[in-house]
């Protein structure tokens, strides 16, 4: 890794794939002397037990379905783009859907969404979902199917680590192993001057906090309380048996029951990943406990055996925990906030790797603009939470 300066124009917090992304966006389209600092490895924290799906199915939320379609298009070009190879694999994500119901309207919703984008999307019916999903017991207790054609998933820690190689060679300097302990504001606490990282003083004059769950402690550094709440999240990684591996050589399609807590999608090496989404409690990310419970991996493996009966003798490769950075409505901020000079991208709320190279950009376009023409910033201000606690409201499916 370089060596750790004395100034910078601007220093990123955080190398997970949102500093990254940022690093990388941010040196190659700018001239700024760009710094990331991390405090532990490249992809230590929530990006490296990200399950990395790629989706654009969002239910009405056009504007992620928008940002989800860029960033995979990004991903599927990252060697093209950043010089960088990327581990990428296809896998359509289907919703189940029954009329009449929030999990049917919400698949229905996302279907109409990604027609009106030219995302590839499919709708199939009742009768045809047998011989579509064959390893899913009872299909037809489902009046429709939508298959977001295109999604896939890829690897939390290779997107990350290659967009740090890729930052680099763009001119930015990466050090890690160096902790941010705080943000440094002129005397009356309105403009940033620097950082402080293990007792350095490094100058600078903008700084993007992009640090996942650690985000709101430096935050709250210059006075600026962000209303997030990490909660840990459970993963298993399951062998399944050699007979239903070569009946059904995809494995599973990415789904997640209509108003189930957990999400599955093949994994690398023949395993499949299954895990649990929003169902964790609140922790302090230095200190959970990281292996699964008994209690959820026999519910994990019980209720995928509903779904898929072949898979209720899976064996289990491995297993692991994450942690989530959840706002109230579980959507984004992303946002200038504090002193003059200090921006924020945060609270990803466990569906943010699929938008990192779109996070990247409005990132870019936040520091060097004000403004973005990609996207309407407003809807990931942090001002939103002003007026209500709940910011947009209660969150809907975001695997």
């Amino acid at each position: 890794m370089d060596d750790l300066p004395d100034d910078a124009d601007v220093v990123i917090v955080g190398g997970g794939v949102m500093g990254t992304s940022t690093a990388f966006f941010l040196a190659r389209e700018t001239d700024r002397d760009v710094l990331l600092l991390e405090k532990d490895a490249i992809a230590a924290g929530s990006t490296g037990d990200s399950s990395a799906i790629l989706r654009h199915h969002y239910g009405d939320q056009a504007i992620y379905s928008r940002m989800a379609w860029w960033s995979h298009e990004f991903y599927r070009r990252f060697e093209a783009e950043t010089g960088q190879p990327l581990s990428h694999a296809e896998n359509p994500l289907v919703r189940f859907g029954v009329e009449g119901t929030p999990s049917g309207e919400y698949a229905q919703d996302g279907y109409e969404v990604l027609s009106e984008l030219d995302v590839p999307v499919t709708r199939y019916e009742r009768e045809s979902l047998p011989d579509r999903y064959p390893m899913v017991a009872d299909a037809e207790r489902y009046d429709f199917a939508v298959s977001d054609d295109a999604a896939g998933y890829s690897d939390g820690s290779d997107a990350a680590k290659g967009f740090e190689r890729a930052a680099r060679e763009q001119g930015a300097t990466v050090v890690t192993g160096t902790a941010v302990e705080s943000i440094v504001t002129d005397e009356n606490g309105s403009t940033v001057v620097g950082v402080d990282a293990d007792g350095t003083r490094i100058v600078c004059s903008e700084v993007v906090i992009a640090a996942g769950p650690w985000t709101p402690r430096l935050a709250a550094t210059v006075g600026v309380e962000l209303p997030i709440v990490p909660t840990r999240e459970q993963v298993l990684i399951l062998d399944p048996p050699a007979e239903y591996a070569e009946t059904h050589p995809s494995l599973v399609p990415t789904t997640a029951l209509p108003g189930g807590e957990w999400y599955v999608r093949p994994d690398v090496g023949d395993g499949i990943l299954v895990g649990t989404h929003h169902t964790g409690e609140a922790v302090d990310p230095d200190e959970y406990d990281a292996t699964p419970d008994e209690s959820t991996i026999l519910e994990l493996v019980d209720r995928l055996g509903d779904l898929i009966p072949e898979l209720r003798d899976a064996g289990i490769q491995g297993r692991y925990c994450g942690v989530y950075s959840n706002t109230p409505d579980h959507d984004f901020i992303i946002d200038a906030v504090g002193p003059t000079g200090c921006y924020v991208a945060c609270g990803f709320s466990g569906h943010g790797f699929k938008q990192a190279p779109a996070v990247g950009r409005i990132v870019t376009d936040l520091v060097t603009e004000g403004t973005s023409e990609f996207v309407d910033l407003e809807y990931f201000s942090l001002s939103r939470f002003e007026g209500s606690p709940e910011g947009h409201g209660a969150p809907a499916d975001n695997v």
